[in-house]
């Protein structure tokens, strides 16, 4: 008897855990009565459909299941103009009471959730408060007492704001809703850098460079929760796009500054694929930013990924597939990376002649590959002649036009047609060169401006930037 009243305990316990287990979020919304709502989370820079509520006659219903939702920010999601957000911590049973006229959310039993979305409320009073005062500001534009008085009142407010941000984030730290609320606090720059002269260009810079390097003070990046907020892929695209410099060295340092650090420095790199690692995201993100980005030369940053990650076997998540169409990607850039000696590509001029790539002497000379009949060549070869060639080419300015096809009718006849004369008119009918390997001619015209040394140090670019890198060149040169 005792044995098996021990069982019965043990079973007890057993159930009580598994309650615990998965979550059950109760939603009230009267005025939403026999309608279908839906539960939404943020991840990795999106939004995704979680699970789906028909609500009864009085407005009434569950969203439940047994496995538990991951810890992270999600939405009581109605139409594309309405929805409202909520934290999900450890505690996921939940109540949840929607007021769909005066716009509000209720929570109960889940004390994340009821903070985060007190938070939400304050921030939304401060934000009228601060608008109030702007535009108190405004009126009083002409009146320095007041606009004293109104100054200190808004600071008074930023430092209230501040206070309780901070509060609630060491409340409630190393949970959910601490990661979000640190998140938004900016690190303060040192009273040496609040006080100076903003118009001193070492001190702007100075400033820059704290702020660049203290930019992720606030955010633990090996912590995959902060992928479940909506600020991570803000973050970064603010990151790369407006805080590092725009230049292919500083970006792929500071990515792959960004990628080391959402390692764990104290456990070693297990791959789950079940569940998504910060490292993995942060990897994915650089690898796609690198192939969308229209920053030229970004493409350092794809082969220095490829290379240090998918090639070394240090992104396991990616398959066969995946590697092969980064490497294909990787292949066409590889030799012509801006920064790079351009390949000495051997050549045969219109009147037969051989010469290499290099015999060239230019201070500066375009490499420019076309085909004939391709639609964007028409429209730039003209351009190119007429609004370059002829305004560079007594400044040292020289043009190696390849056509990549082998018939030589229809060459001579796109030379003459656009009195194409005076260029370097070359081709390599019988594959010599292998132009394709060490050049990107996947897509044509393929345009790259070498220096004097024949390194590269622009590519892809229309006429009218190729123009501005130019003119920006030959001031450089002159000074």
């Amino acid at each position: 008897m005792r044995k098996f009243l021990f069982i019965l305990i043990l079973l007890g316990t057993f159930i009580s855990s598994q309650a615990r287990d998965g979550y059950n979020i109760e939603v009230t919304a009267p005025q939403l009565a026999n309608d279908s709502i839906f539960l939404a989370s943020y991840y990795n820079g999106k939004i995704f459909s979680i699970d789906t509520l028909a609500l009864n006659k009085k407005g009434t219903g569950f969203f439940s299941k047994e496995k538990s939702l991951d810890e992270g920010l999600y939405m009581i999601y109605l139409s594309s103009e309405r929805h409202y957000d909520f934290i999900i911590g450890t505690e996921q049973n939940i109540k949840l009471t929607l007021d769909t006229a005066k716009i509000s959310l209720k929570a109960t039993g889940a004390p994340q959730t009821e903070n985060f979305i007190a938070f939400g409320e304050f921030m939304t009073n401060k934000r009228k408060e601060q608008i109030d005062y702007r535009k108190k500001l405004e009126e009083n534009k002409d009146n320095e007492s007041k606009k004293k008085t109104i100054n200190e009142k808004i600071t008074s407010l930023d430092k209230e704001v501040y206070e309780f941000q901070n509060t609630l984030g060491k409340q409630f730290k190393g949970k959910t809703l601490g990661v979000f609320i640190k998140s938004l606090i900016a690190p303060e720059f040192p009273d040496s850098l609040r006080k100076g002269d903003m118009e001193d260009k070492d001190f702007q810079m100075t400033r820059y460079q704290y702020a660049k390097n203290h930019y992720w003070d606030n955010i633990e990046l090996s912590d995959t929760r902060i992928w479940r907020m909506n600020f991570m892929h803000k973050k970064l695209d603010e990151y790369t796009q407006h805080i590092i410099i725009r230049h292919p060295d500083s970006i792929t340092e500071a990515a792959i500054a960004l990628i080391e650090k959402t390692k764990r420095n104290d456990e070693p790199y297990i791959y789950d694929k079940e569940k998504r690692s910060s490292y993995e995201l942060m990897v994915n993100y650089m690898i796609n930013f690198a192939v969308t980005s229209k920053i030229m030369g970004m493409d350092k940053l794809l082969v220095t990924l490829a290379d240090k990650y998918y090639y070394t076997g240090n992104a396991p998540w990616a398959d066969s597939t995946l590697i092969s169409n980064i490497s294909a990607e990787v292949k066409k850039v590889r030799h012509n990376l801006i920064g790079l000696k351009a390949a000495n590509l051997p050549l045969i001029k219109y009147d037969g002649n051989r010469f290499n790539l290099h015999d060239i002497k230019s201070t500066f000379t375009l490499v420019y590959f076309f085909e004939p009949t391709c639609g964007h060549c028409k429209e730039t070869t003209p351009k190119l002649y007429n609004d370059i060639y002829l305004k560079y080419k007594s400044k040292g300015f020289e043009v190696i036009s390849i056509y990549t096809m082998t018939d030589k009718k229809e060459w001579k006849e796109f030379i003459e047609k656009h009195k194409l004369y005076h260029w370097v008119n070359a081709w390599d009918p019988n594959r010599q060169s292998y132009y394709w390997k060490y050049f990107d001619t996947s897509t044509t015209p393929g345009v790259y401006l070498l220096d004097k040394d024949k390194k590269i140090i622009a590519k892809k670019i229309n006429v009218e930037s190729l123009d501005k890198i130019l003119d920006m060149e030959l001031l450089k040169e002159k000074e």
